[in-house]
């Protein structure tokens, strides 16, 4: 039997056992991850389907991300360490393997590690998604059938030595499999057979199916490795012998030295119609060794058809590099590091050479390239910390990939340089308390940007000066004591160098010594006047062995009153200042004079002191008390012969009839120069009896001296009444009040306050009502306005009580008089709402009201309440409001709506009211 036959007989077996095979399915939303600890660092992370592979992509890239890692795990599997190459999109990508895991192993989680320009490396927030294998039917799911020479060769191996059907079947199990349509199918990885150095995982290999009648044409494709070149790391592939049973959109070269560098070229055609591809070790992290170059021929619907691989070999260059040192100068710190030789098996872009005298001097500098081909650096000992000793050099080539590549190193010595310096005192001047310091002979081993004297008496006083330098080259600074606290003795000066790193060098010192000189100054008193309590004080004489910025002379009396004053200078040069004693306390007796002279950094120094002597001088006042008036409750204080021995900003009268509504008023200064006050009783809770006010004079610094007082007397007028009641029919008009049964409010209350004004007129009371219809008066402030506006006694507003909860057991009769909250403030009451005898008086009105209607009517008792309500708060006069029952209450209803006890409760009403003109002495 012929191979050909005998192959297509395995594929039908093959077919029919209908074998189990995998397909991956990958469900990875794309997601955000970033760093916790560097702002804007991350990017977009997804893992997708791409090309065939399960690759692992970071796109949007944030931050200055130069690398990335990540552990590759499961839930059972710790997993591996992937990295991450970018592409030609300039993203981050990784192929992710999973045959490290276990088949049933679904959860997947990556965690990236991002490395920094800065060299630090980040972590970045975890990402986790779904890898499933999945089992399907061999005849469902298409094996990827390599065409290549190798494999089909081992297939008609196999299917030579298999004499029966069955053999065939068991040999070919993983062998290409039959189905009865010609569809294309894609999975996650599908192997394609390459060179006799085994197969490879090819990316989204597209492949075909075998039909029921298979004609297989093999692909063909000579590989051959030429120009092979280790020192530039470079060797060409060439294809001839092109042909495949598809079409060939392009001819594609996987090569590889290591899995991790593995990438997929496209070879050019050339004249000939053969294929080339140049392969660089530096696409190939620079590696040496065997490269594995695989051939796919790629058809114009993408799917790709192996044809074949080779090998080849890239032996290692080592790099060489000679390092000279030239030109070293102990004196300056400095010298020359020279590489010649320069070569490196990979491309240089530059020559870096490491330097360093100890660890943490370490500087990574950049040679410069000579005309003759050399590179050079100038090595300077400031920036290595200025020290001295073994400097070591290392050789670097930077290729154009960032890569470091060594080429060696050497050393050389730097030795240590003393500086030098002479310091002379000049010019000392003890009166000045001055000196100057010359520095000469100045020499350092670092650059001299400045040269440094520290100076100082004691410790507290160093000051760190500059000198200045002169036209020889010399160094010149004048020390005044008036910067070192004043003080004389030795003063210690040393010599610092400093660098233009900002270093010191020390290079010696000196000490010198300046003496004390006392200051002087004369003073007196002058023009004193016990009447207005002051005096001057006059200073002459004035010197000081430091700079005299003021004169200074704290004045007291008392501890409690010192003031420190500035003097004023006089054109005779002398100073002065006048003292007032309302400056301190008004206190009068022996005032002490201190005087100091204060210089320009804010010293003082001591020159003496006096004393004098101020005499005490009464305060006078006489107060009056004129046109009081008990019916209006009304007095006028009047204060003349006004004096005081402190400044008088205001006169003050504090006044009382007790001790809780004491008044401190401040009376009105009268064009003939008294003071006048009107007191109200009104300011004093409406009480009448004794008043007593006391007179003070406030000065300008808000002290209070006492000059006297008096006493007066209000009595309490007789009461005169108008027997006239203000009655508030409830609602009215739009406002109906509480509504049940048919029956409002606003009737109810009508009906009952017309029969109360009959019963008031018949007692020979007075009577006006809010409203004798059925219409609308404001509640707020209208009923208010009108009964304020007139004579009225007192004032009742009548109301019948509903609880809203719709049918209630509620009964009884309540009784309301005014109750003050901060929330609710009168807007045309200000005055009254809270007047004592107001709240009193309506209080006694609700008692004897609610009294008179539980006696007439029988009603429950609900008692006599206190509340805010409006009508209740902006009425001036007594005012009660009065609820006769529940509305809501349907057996109350019943009653509350029949005329009759309206009768009733008018009745009540009326004798509550003359029982309230009763207990107020009234008719």
């Amino acid at each position: 039997m012929k191979k050909r036959t005998l192959l297509f007989l395995s594929l039908c077996a093959s077919a029919l056992n209908a074998q189990l095979v995998q397909a991956d399915m990958v469900n990875a939303p794309s997601s955000q991850v970033s760093s916790s600890q560097v702002a804007e660092t991350g990017g977009q992370l997804s893992v997708v389907d791409e090309d065939g592979q399960i690759k692992a992509i970071l796109s949007n890239i944030q931050g200055e991300i130069i690398g990335v890692t990540a552990q590759f795990s499961s839930e059972t599997n710790s997993g591996i360490t992937v990295t991450f190459s970018m592409d030609e999109q300039g993203r981050y990508v990784a192929v992710l393997d999973r045959s490290a895991f276990a088949e049933e192993d679904q959860v997947f989680s990556l965690k990236l590690t991002a490395q920094l320009t800065d060299g630090s490396f980040q972590t970045l927030s975890d990402y986790s998604f779904e890898w499933k294998k999945d089992v399907v039917s061999a005849a469902e799911k298409p094996t990827a059938l390599d065409n290549s020479d190798a494999t089909l060769s081992k297939i008609e191996e196999e299917a030579t030595s298999t004499t029966t059907s069955s053999a065939v079947n068991s040999s070919l199990t993983a062998g290409a499999t039959s189905s009865t349509s010609n569809s294309l199918t894609r999975s996650s990885s599908n192997t394609i057979a390459g060179s006799s150095n085994g197969s490879t995982s090819v990316p989204s290999a597209r492949v075909s199916t075998a039909s029921s009648s298979v004609n297989v044409t093999q692909p063909t494709g000579t590989i051959t490795i030429e120009n092979r070149n280790d020192a530039q790391g470079t060797f060409d592939v060439r294809i001839t012998n092109v042909s495949s049973p598809k079409d060939i959109a392009s001819v594609i070269l996987p090569t590889w030295s290591q899995s991790d560098d593995l990438r997929w070229y496209e070879a050019k055609r050339q004249a000939d119609g053969s294929y080339k591809l140049t392969v660089n070790k530096k696409d190939h992290k620079y590696r040496t060794g065997t490269y594995t170059v695989h051939l796919y021929y790629k058809d114009s619907s993408g799917g790709l058809t192996g044809a074949g691989g080779t090998t080849t070999h890239l032996s290692e260059v080592k790099p060489t590099g000679t390092i000279t040192i030239e030109n070293r100068n102990d004196a300056q710190g400095t010298f020359d590091v020279r590489v010649t030789n320069v070569s490196s098996p990979k491309d240089i872009a530059s020559v870096i050479l490491p330097t360093w005298s100890q660890t943490d001097d370490l500087r990574w500098y950049e040679a410069t390239r000579q005309s003759d081909g050399s590179y050079k650096l100038t090595v300077n000992k400031k920036d290595h910390k200025y020290r001295t000793g073994t400097y070591t050099v290392h050789l670097y080539y930077k290729d154009s990939n960032g890569g470091l590549t060594g080429a060696g190193g050497t050393t050389t010595h730097l030795s240590e340089v003393k500086p030098t310096g002479t310091i002379t005192i000049e010019n000392r001047n003890d009166a000045q308390g001055t000196f100057d310091v010359r520095v000469t002979n100045i020499s350092s081993p670092k650059d001299i940007a400045s040269v440094i004297l520290p100076t100082w008496s004691q410790t507290d006083d160093l000051r760190w000066y500059e000198a200045i330098r002169q036209s020889d080259g010399s160094y010149k600074l004048t020390v005044n004591k008036k910067d070192h606290k004043y003080r004389t003795g030795t003063y210690t000066v040393h010599l610092y160098y400093k660098d233009s790193n900002g270093g010191l060098t020390g290079a010696g010192g000196t000490t010198t010594h300046l003496s004390e000189v006392k200051p002087t100054g004369t003073i007196t008193i002058e023009n004193r006047n016990d009447a207005q309590g002051t005096f001057d004080v006059r200073v002459t004489n004035v010197s000081s062995p430091k700079d005299i910025a003021s004169v200074l002379l704290p004045t007291w009396s008392q501890s409690d009153d010192i003031r420190w004053y500035e003097a004023t200078r006089q054109s005779d040069g002398s100073y002065k200042l006048t003292v007032n004693k309302k400056d301190h306390k008004y206190r009068t007796g022996t005032y002490t004079v201190h005087l100091y002279y204060k210089d320009s950094s804010g010293g003082l120094t001591g020159a003496g002191g006096t004393t004098t002597h101020l005499s005490e001088v009464k305060p006078t006042g006489t107060i009056t008390i004129e046109n009081r008036n008990d019916a209006q409750g009304t007095f006028d204080v009047r204060v003349t012969n006004v004096s005081s021995p402190k400044d008088i900003a205001s006169v003050l009268l504090p006044t009382w009839s007790q001790s809780d509504d004491i008044r401190w008023y401040e009376a009105t200064r009268q064009s003939d120069g008294s003071y006048k006050l009107t007191v109200n009783k009104k300011d004093h809770k409406y009480r009448t009896g004794t008043y007593t006010v006391h007179l003070y004079y406030k000065d300008s610094s808000g002290g209070l001296t006492g000059a006297g007082g008096t006493t007066t007397h209000l009595s309490t007028p007789s009461v005169q009444r108008s027997y006239t009641v203000y009655i508030d029919p409830g609602h009215g008009g739009r406002d109906s009040g509480a509504s049940y049964g048919g029956v409002h409010e606003k009737n109810l209350a009508l009906s009952v306050s017309n029969k109360l004004r009959e019963n008031l007129l018949q007692y020979g009371i007075n009577v006006l009502m809010t409203r004798t219809g059925d219409y609308d008066v404001d509640f707020k402030t209208e009923r208010s306005r009108m009964t304020n506006a007139s004579n009225a006694d007192l004032f009742i507003s009548i109301h019948f009580n509903a609880t809203g909860a719709g049918v209630s057991n509620a009964t009884g009769i309540e009784t309301y008089w005014y109750q003050y909250d901060p929330e609710y403030q009168p807007k045309i009451n200000k005055e009254m709402h809270n007047n004592p005898t107001r709240l009193a008086e309506s209080e006694i009105l609700a008692n004897k009201v609610q009294e008179s209607l539980i006696k007439e009517t029988g009603a429950v008792n609900r008692g006599v309440r206190r509340e805010t309500f409006a009508v209740l708060r902006e009425t001036a006069i007594p005012a009660i409001l009065v609820e006769l029952g529940f509305m809501d209450n349907p057996s109350e209803l019943q009653v509350i709506k029949q005329d009759s006890y309206h009768t009733r409760l008018a009745k009540a009403l009326a004798q509550g009211v003359m029982n309230w003109y009763g207990a107020v002495e009234g008719k």
